[in-house]
């Protein structure tokens, strides 16, 4: 029964026992391993896996884009830590924010990083450059920059920022003995052809060229720079600026009325046209434009000497005073405004005041001719005639304006020195005759008033160019002095028509 039960297992002839002896594995030939031996050692191998430490370059781009800062630096740092700082494109981004913030030196740090992981790139002799600009090192950002220009010949910001680096190298005389122009080096390296170009490098372009007095050069560059990006309304603004110093006032107009068209609240726009507006005497327009800068930028000096001068020529005298003061406050520096609070603190019989704001202009413009001329009226007004005197001489020994002359005339005919009153009057006629005129409302009320000063003289008819000094002077009698007060700030006031606090800004009033 047993033997019968055994044969019924199939293919196996008995059933083993485990004392018996167990069968050696067989080798291979070749003498590899098989079996378990082949499998253990496969395990015992280690597998590589490949890294990507870019993979998280789409979304650091993404967050710095966004302006981001704070998410995009905190991925930064963990991409950093997970691949031991060799991540290129997180290097250049962190330096990219740092120079941002302000934090040159660190900024400076990630792309020394940068370029040394990128197999030394000269692309970033660029970013370099410009944090030494930054920092001041303007001979070391100019060599870097130079690097950068090899390999980025099509890229315009980088010939811009070279460009910005020459401008400010100092004036020094050169081994050949010629005198070094930053200037005039800086709009060379512009001018090439080889360079690529773009608005921003155009319109610095315009710029060096008004600082070199090369005003159809300026006018060129401003109108390329238009070419490439109509709608940019500073363009437009400098380009206006430069025709109205031209005297093509129509065109300048044309062209603040464009800027005014893309952006109704541009307030150096409006700050420029109702400069011209005050020149002409139209006060109540250039006032109501003046609230729609206000709105826009009332932390502005130019602004607000503007409104004080429109004011003052309302006969709002305190409404004045505040508004100039308020100029003063935000811009302490600038000459303009010193010099119209000393003329409005004249008008108010404030004369100690007004020396006081007069003589900080001749500090700020020790050669302001017309400066020292006013000082010379309020002198005067005090009774300090020998201080009187020598302002008058200083300032025709500066730059003999016909108004101050014209003064200097009359000053001398009332202290009863006529000799010098009437070599006064020569050199005013001298000055007359080369040209220099009057605008109407001048001729005006010199016509109108009865000076008898002025007849004694000769009848001189001051048919030149008169400042506020002068018609404090010519219009010495109550009511033609009353006169005078209503015109004198159009013809007289220093009117600055621009927000910036560069010296291009214009004299949109006669001083």
């Amino acid at each position: 029964m047993e033997e019968s039960n055994q044969d019924e297992i199939i293919g196996v002839d008995g059933i083993p026992n485990e004392d018996d002896p167990q069968p050696e594995p067989v080798q291979p030939e070749n003498g590899e391993p098989t079996g378990e031996a082949a499998a253990s050692e496969r395990k015992s191998v280690k597998r590589v896996e490949l890294i990507d430490c870019n993979a998280q370059n789409t979304l650091i781009f993404h967050y710095f884009s966004k302006g981001d800062y704070i998410e995009c630096k905190s991925l930064i740092r963990e991409v950093q830590e997970k691949y031991k700082e060799k991540n290129e494109a997180a290097h250049h981004v962190r330096g990219l924010i740092a120079r941002n913030e302000g934090d040159l030196e660190e900024a400076m740090e990630c792309f020394q990083k940068a370029y040394e992981y990128s197999g030394r790139n000269k692309k970033y002799y660029y970013e370099i450059g410009r944090c030494n600009f930054l920092l001041g090192r303007h001979q070391l950002a100019v060599e870097q920059l130079k690097k950068a220009s090899e390999v980025m010949k099509n890229n315009p910001k980088v010939w811009y920022w070279l460009a910005r680096a020459i401008y400010h190298f100092p004036v020094d005389k050169m081994e050949n003995g010629k005198m070094f122009n930053p200037v005039e080096s800086a709009r060379t390296v512009l001018m090439k052809d080889d360079i690529a170009r773009d608005a921003t490098l155009t319109c610095f372009l315009g710029r060096l060229c008004e600082e070199l007095d090369d005003k159809q050069g300026a006018i060129k560059a401003y109108q390329s720079a238009l070419k490439l990006q109509p709608d940019n309304t500073e363009v437009m603004n400098l380009l206006g600026l430069i025709y109205l110093r031209m005297g093509k006032v129509q065109d300048g107009f044309m062209q603040l009325g464009n800027c005014l068209a893309y952006d109704p609240a541009n307030s150096q726009a409006i700050l420029t046209i109702g400069s011209i507006m005050q020149n002409h005497s139209d006060h109540d327009v250039a006032l109501n434009k003046y609230r729609v800068a206000a709105d826009v930028c009332d932390y502005n000096g130019c602004l607000w000497n503007n409104i004080g001068i429109g004011l003052l020529a309302r006969n709002k005298a305190a409404a004045s005073h505040s508004a100039l003061k308020k100029a003063a406050f935000i811009n302490p520096l600038n000459y303009k405004i010193s010099y119209n609070l000393g003329v409005l603190h004249d008008i108010m019989n404030l004369h100690c005041s007004a020396l006081h704001y007069i003589k900080l202009c001749t500090e700020l413009q020790p050669q302001n001719s017309k400066a020292v001329g006013a000082m010379a009226v309020i002198l005067s007004h005090m009774n300090d005639n020998k201080n009187a005197k020598l302002a008058y001489k200083k300032s025709i020994e500066l730059k003999p304006f016909p108004s101050i002359v014209l003064n200097y005339a009359i000053f001398e005919y009332r202290m009863k020195d006529y000799a010098a009153s009437s070599n006064a009057v020569k050199l005013y006629k001298e000055l007359h005759a080369a040209g220099v005129k009057c605008s109407a409302p001048i001729l005006v009320l010199t016509q109108n008033h009865s000076d008898p000063y002025e007849c004694k003289i000769g009848s001189v008819n001051p048919l030149a160019t008169t400042s506020l000094n002068a018609c404090f002077k010519l219009y010495d009698t109550p009511k033609s002095y009353q006169a005078a007060r209503r015109h004198c700030v159009s013809l007289g006031g220093q009117l600055a028509d621009k927000i910036n606090k560069d010296d291009s800004s214009l004299y949109s009033g006669i001083i």
